[in-house]
């Protein structure tokens, strides 16, 4: 099995001297082909560690996300957060946009007394924050 951390740049191995430092080792991913690869605890928030029993464990599910490439390795991530930061505007507004939409169908349908306490029940929970009043 190895004894270092195969994450890019990262020097740490498991050591007395890692282990003295508070660094912890795991299999990371649990399945598939690279199951037996190792990951050092740096790369990992605390919340990602199950401490419960007397072995340190990674939660299921978690991903490892602390990493430090250099500068021109990052500007690919950089430019997805941007992607990312973009399309959650753009929904953002889509969703502000159909809330609009709603309150103003409610509000012609209030006027044109279109609407009884079922409609309006069922209505409501589309609506976001948007209350009728009569």
């Amino acid at each position: 099995m190895p004894d270092f951390c195969a994450a890019y740049g990262c020097s740490n191995r498991r050591s007395l001297k890692t282990r003295a430092r508070g660094i912890t080792f795991h299999l990371f991913p649990k399945t598939g082909k690279m199951r037996r690869t190792l990951l050092c605890s740096e790369h990992f928030r605390s919340e990602d560690f199950d401490r419960t029993g007397q072995n340190v464990r990674l939660k299921d599910g978690v991903v490892a996300n602390i990493f430090n490439f250099p500068a021109h390795l990052q500007r690919v991530s950089s430019a997805r957060v941007r992607k990312l930061q973009r399309e959650k505007s753009n929904a953002l507004r889509r969703e502000k946009r159909s809330k609009m939409n709603m309150q103003a169908l409610l509000e012609e349908l209030k006027e044109k007394n279109l609407i009884n306490e079922e409609l309006k029940d069922n209505l409501e929970c589309y609506s976001g924050k948007i209350k009728i009043l009569h």
